[in-house]
This record gives structure tokens, C-alpha cells and sequence, in this order.
């Protein structure tokens, strides 16, 4: 054996002292963190995992009662981010397919979008308001380039499987309810459970409404959650720039808008991941 080397098995901490393990950081870093998906479509929930779609039941009450889809799910929202996402056909209701462009800071497409549509969020024809197309080629007066919120939720009962949600546009309202009924009451969101729901009277449209508080314990352990791997790979704020946006380095596709047959009555449509 070579004299500058040693067996590996020999190697101790005092003799190196770590101090350069900002490297094995940068390495592992390259592991993408995988996780699952919880998504709405038609009045019912599925989780996507492996790429596998599950239906949510709801909880039977007997072991003797039928399967039947659940009606709402109740989770704990430990962190989420703003962002936008383009499909190039558009979305369609409970997709789980990753955008064509996409943004987690709102400002620049993402390192990890697969065709970045423009060099900034602000120029890009996808994000003006008109440019939306619906599933008949027709034109809406929403921005092809949605705006959705991504929430990393889990059941009070496992926190530490987190899911990704996608909130979509035409929900963001009623997502903000939540908000506006805890902040009187210093709660905050992710120390309580959240009943996801659909409007009866609106198709695609979400409603969302606290019914349940955690014990403080359970609150600890749902707020140190924010800062994990996992959870900020869902929210997406590992990719977030900062103060300044990140340069781009893919080929910057240049975005054009789509022309859509005139409608005499515009729908605004709901997004969903």
C-alpha cells in the first residue's frame, strides 16, 4: 500500500476534524428529495406516490361499511409558498404532472423548470391577465401562467409524511379565510387542523376552514418541521433567490402568447397540479 494513504476503516474524527464537510453537503445535495402529493379532482381526493393515484376513503365507522370517497380531509398545514406554474395545454382539474415552466420565487422561473418560458415573471407574456386559455382553445381572463399556493401538509397523527397540496387560483380566497378567522386570535395556521372541502355550488372550487387545535406539543413538532429537507423541497423555498434572482442558465425559451377563438362569455378557470 502507498504511504500517503490509509484503510478507511482507520480514519478517525480527531485526525481530520471535519472541517471541510461543507463538501459532502454540496454532494448530497444532489439527491433529490422525493415525496408525495395529495390532489382534487371531480369532488374527490387522491395521493400520488411512486406514481401510483389512490383515492381517499373516508374513516368508516364499522369495519363492516363500505368504501366511499372522502368528502373533505382534515391536515395540518406546516408550511407553504406562493408560486406560478405553466402548462403549455393548460391545466387540467387534478393533474399531477410537473408544469413545462414554473416559478418558486414569483419573480424568475426556476432552475428546475424544463423549458423556462422568459427570463423574468414580469415580461412573460404566459403572466398577463387575458392570456389564459381553457381545455376548448378558448380564451379566459386569467393568465396562462397561474398563480398557486404549495402546501406542505400531513395528518395530525403522522407528521412527519408530508405531502405536497396545490392550492389553485380560483381557491385562494377562501384559502385566506383561515388565515383572517386565526390571526385575531394569535393562532397560527400550522398549530391547527384544516378541513380541505369542496364548494357544492362551485365546480373545482375548494373551501377550507379550521375545525380542531394541536396540543402545544404537537405544535413544536409541526413548526421544527419547516425547517427539514422535505418540506422545504415541497414549499419549494430551496429554490427561493433571495435578494437577488438567480442567473438562469438553460436556454431561455421566448414565450408567445397563444391566440384563442373569441367567446362571447368568459369562465375563469380552476387550476390545480
Amino acid at each position: 500500500m502507498s504511504t500517503n494513504i490509509v484503510a478507511f476503516e482507520d480514519m478517525s474524527v480527531t485526525e481530520y476534524g471535519g472541517t471541510d464537510l461543507d463538501l459532502n453537503a454540496m454532494a448530497e445535495s444532489f439527491a433529490s428529495v422525493k415525496f408525495p402529493s395529495i390532489t382534487a379532482k371531480n369532488g374527490r381526493f387522491f395521493t400520488k406516490e411512486s406514481g401510483e393515484l389512490t383515492l381517499i376513503n373516508r374513516i368508516k365507522a364499522s369495519a363492516k361499511d363500505p368504501d366511499e370517497p372522502a368528502s373533505y380531509i382534515d391536515m395540518v398545514i406546516v408550511d407553504m409558498q406562493k408560486c406560478k406554474s405553466y402548462y403549455a395545454s393548460g391545466f387540467t382539474e387534478g393533474s399531477v404532472d410537473k408544469p413545462l415552466c414554473f416559478s418558486d420565487d414569483m419573480v424568475t422561473p426556476s432552475p428546475s423548470a424544463e423549458e423556462a418560458q422568459c427570463e423574468t415573471c414580469a415580461l412573460c407574456p404566459h403572466n398577463a391577465w387575458g392570456s389564459g386559455i381553457n381545455d376548448k382553445g378558448e380564451a379566459t381572463k386569467g393568465k396562462a401562467c397561474s398563480d398557486v399556493i404549495r402546501l406542505a401538509v400531513a395528518t395530525s397523527d403522522a407528521l412527519d409524511k408530508t405531502y405536497l397540496f396545490r392550492v389553485p387560483p380560483a381557491s385562494l380566497s377562501n384559502f385566506a379565510l383561515v388565515a383572517k378567522e386565526l390571526s385575531p386570535r394569535r393562532i397560527p395556521i400550522n398549530a391547527v387542523v384544516t378541513r380541505f372541502s369542496f364548494d357544492a355550488e362551485k365546480t373545482g372550487v375548494l373551501l377550507f376552514k379550521a375545525v380542531a387545535g394541536l396540543t402545544p406539543e404537537t405544535y413544536k413538532e409541526a413548526s421544527a418541521l419547516r425547517s427539514t429537507d422535505r418540506v422545504r423541497a415541497i414549499t419549494g423555498k430551496d429554490n427561493l433567490s433571495g435578494s437577488a434572482a438567480p442567473a438562469i442558465e438553460k436556454t431561455v425559451v421566448k414565450a408567445v402568447a397563444k391566440k384563442a377563438a373569441p367567446v362571447k362569455e368568459v369562465v375563469p378557470e380552476v387550476s390545480e397540479e
